[in-house]
């Protein structure tokens, strides 16, 4: 069984020295905001490492004539997407932005004009081409999503986080706190600095990966009938 918010909280207080959060310099409530962003910080590289972590699946209800529909609550990172179709058959879709016909006239004959894709837009994805009928459930997205923040004693990290690894939790609250007494100390500068760079590096590989995806003009190929 994973340990619970309060024995991290016991740990770290270990390593600090202070293990009475009504005599210490860093509270409880600061102890908690320092860990839940070093674990949820772990997750995001974890996330960025393509092996499933913290997958969820969501659904939306498909709309004749709707084209876009916005992303799920907490979604980091598309996994895969696909559409169902009426009859229970799926179709994987794929981010693609098109730039040959891009929205076609409907096609003459049943099916697809060509093999559905997606393209990221705002908060959510745009289909290609836009859907004909309406299917509940229609379109189902895998997603990666960051866990939860600990907020009870009782509360327990995400069974995906390994728990090999527990311990760097608690390391990087208890450097993370001492930086804050550092900071309190010394001035700002220097620590805060080095925080953002931290955080800043992170980032830049986050927003690289949102989804995979391709961009190109191919040009005469014919449109993909789906009889």
């Amino acid at each position: 069984m994973s340990e619970t918010l309060n024995d991290f909280k016991a740990r770290i207080r270990r390593y600090l020295r202070e293990l009475n959060p009504e005599t210490s310099f860093w509270t409880d409530t600061f102890i908690i905001e320092l860990f839940n962003a070093a674990y949820r910080r772990r997750c995001a590289q974890m996330i960025m490492a393509y092996e499933g972590w913290f997958t969820n699946v969501a659904t939306r209800d498909i709309e004749n004539g709707k084209s876009t529909y916005g992303f799920p609550s907490g979604l980091q990172k598309v996994l895969k997407a696909e559409l169902v179709r009426s009859d229970g058959k799926t179709v994987p879709i794929h981010a693609y932005n098109r730039h040959f016909e891009s929205n076609p006239e409907e096609a003459s004959g049943a099916g697809d004009q060509y093999y559905p894709t997606y393209r990221l837009i705002g908060n959510g994805l745009k289909l290609e081409p836009e859907p004909i009928e309406d299917v509940t459930d229609g379109l189902r997205i895998e997603y990666s999503g960051l866990p939860p923040y600990l907020e009870a004693d009782g509360d327990s990290i995400s069974s995906s986080f390994p728990e090999i690894f527990d311990e760097l939790l608690v390391l990087d609250t208890v450097v993370a706190a001492m930086e804050a007494e550092g900071v309190h100390e010394a001035g700002p500068a220097p620590a805060i600095y080095r925080m953002r760079a931290d955080f800043e590096w992170d980032f830049a590989r986050f927003i690289e990966t949102r989804a995979i995806r391709r961009e190109a003009v191919v040009p005469f190929i014919c449109h993909y009938r789906d009889y």
